[in-house]
Parts: C-alpha cells; structure tokens; sequence
C-alpha cells in the first residue's frame, strides 16, 4: 500500500483493481436500469418484466427511443439516478473513507454530490454530454488541494468504450483551466501532452482515485451501448488552503419554484395514497 501511495503522489493517480466487491457494482446498476425500465414499461415499449429478461441490446435501443422520443422523460430518470440509495451508500462505505484516509485525507468531506453516467452519442445534443476533452476537476470543485475523485466503472470499460485517458503527472504543474465549459474545467494540451495520454482500461470492481488536479478527459466510446460508470468527489477539511478559504464550496443546489405539473396534485390524487 504505500508503494501505492507514492506511485500516487508523484503520478496523480491509482488503479485499484477490484476494490469493490462485483454484487456490490451490479446492484447499482441493476437500480440505475430499473429506473428506466419502469418508464419503458409505462410508455409500452415493453411488457411489464424483469431486467434481467431484456437483452442489453433491447435495453439500449429503447434507451435511445426515449432519448429520441421524450427526452424530458430521460433526463428526469437520469436524475432520480443520481439519487438512488445504492450509490450514496457506496460513496461513504467504510471502505471508501478509509481509503481517502490512506491517500491522505485527514478528515474527508464530500464535495459535491455522487455522479452516476451513462454516456452514448446517442444519448446527448452536444458533445460534452458524452465526450469530455482534457479538463481538471478542481475547477468545478473549487476545495482543498489534496481533493480527491475515485472515478468507478459499473461496467467493463475499455478503449473502445471511451476508457478515461489521463495524462499522469499533470497534477503537480498546478492550474491550467483556460475556460469553462458546462460545468467542466477545461484544459488545452500540447501536442507533445496529447501523446502522453494513457488510456486506462477498468474492469467492473476497479476503482480509479486521482487527484482533482490531474488531467485528463473522456475517450472515445465507439461501441452501440453506454458507457456506465460513476464518480465521487471529496475535499479535506484539515487542508490548511481550505481552512484559509473559509471552506469555499462551488456548488449551488436549490428547488425551482415553478410547479412542474399543472394542477397537481388533487384531493382525490392525494387520496390514492392515503385512502
């Protein structure tokens, strides 16, 4: 492990090959398609069944249909994704802090939010919606600067399925954001950095921790289904720079005020409920 540790610091980044337990990844999974096959059953693209009696290639092309057909519909399942109870569970397991913990997080804190994705460029309008070119996630982050990302395959995810390509060592050169861009810090490479990507090929059950400084961006995914993976974001509250800085935190989470649905609900909608 501490042969591991110092790989770390002077490369910005760890494989850990299967840190996680294969129940545990298709668990979520297993959650994060359910939420999708419930409104593939409503819609009637499908008979009412189980997930696993659907074919990954049925599931994906009916993915695509709802992207094609209601895409409100697939953003709002997208979004019950990022809350399912699977994936903040395992964003806090004891596991996962005592690992922050090992790779020198005193007193872990999450940054922002889980992230669950499914990226296809069947899937999205603009192209950082399922290809992210080389950016740092300390931009977005805005936290300590020992911030660190575990970044989690639920599926096997190799080159040809856009495998994160990152360029080891970026880390220690500091800041290089030039711009924004949806959210993503964004970086420009030189041509000599671009040929020093390394394109990391995982495994379901690997986990990939890096530093938030560390650059690196999407590959590309050239096969017919999604690239499903998710990733954890965490600061350290004894970083001396984050204490400095009052704790700066980026984010800004609130409800809208509009009501989503007309005159919803009713007295007799709320009466299904409770009788």
């Amino acid at each position: 492990m501490e042969s591991n540790k110092l790989f770390f610091q002077e490369n910005g980044y760890m494989i850990l090959k299967g840190f996680f337990s294969i129940e545990e990844i298709n668990n979520l999974l297993k959650d994060a398609k359910n939420i999708f096959l419930k409104q593939f059953i409503k819609k009637k693209y499908i008979k009412k069944t189980n997930l696993e009696d659907i074919p990954d290639t049925i599931f994906n092309n009916h993915l695509y249909r709802l992207f094609n057909e209601d895409i409100e519909c697939l953003s709002n399942c997208g979004k019950q994704v990022q809350h399912l109870i699977t994936l903040h569970r395992l964003s806090i397991s004891v596991k996962v802090t005592e690992l922050l913990t090992h790779y020198g997080l005193k007193t872990p804190v999450i940054s922002t939010r889980p992230v669950l994705f499914f990226n296809h460029p069947k899937l999205a309008k603009k192209k950082v919606f399922y290809k992210v070119d080389a950016h740092q996630d300390w931009r977005s982050m805005q936290g300590s600067l020992n911030s660190l990302v575990i970044w989690i395959p639920l599926i096997d995810i190799d080159k040809n399925l856009g495998a994160l390509e990152i360029l080891p060592g970026s880390h220690l050169k500091g800041l290089r954001t030039k711009k924004m861009e949806s959210g993503f810090g964004m970086v420009e490479l030189s041509d000599k950095e671009k040929q020093q990507l390394k394109s990391v090929d995982v495994k379901q059950g690997d986990a990939l921790i890096f530093s938030s400084l560390l650059i690196h961006q999407s590959g590309e995914n050239i096969t017919k289904e999604p690239r499903w993976s998710c990733h954890f974001r965490y600061n350290d509250l004894d970083d001396p720079s984050f204490l400095e800085r009052k704790y700066a935190h980026a984010y800004v989470y609130k409800p809208i005020e509009e009501l989503i649905t007309n005159d919803f609900p009713s007295i007799d909608d709320i009466l299904k409920i409770y009788g």
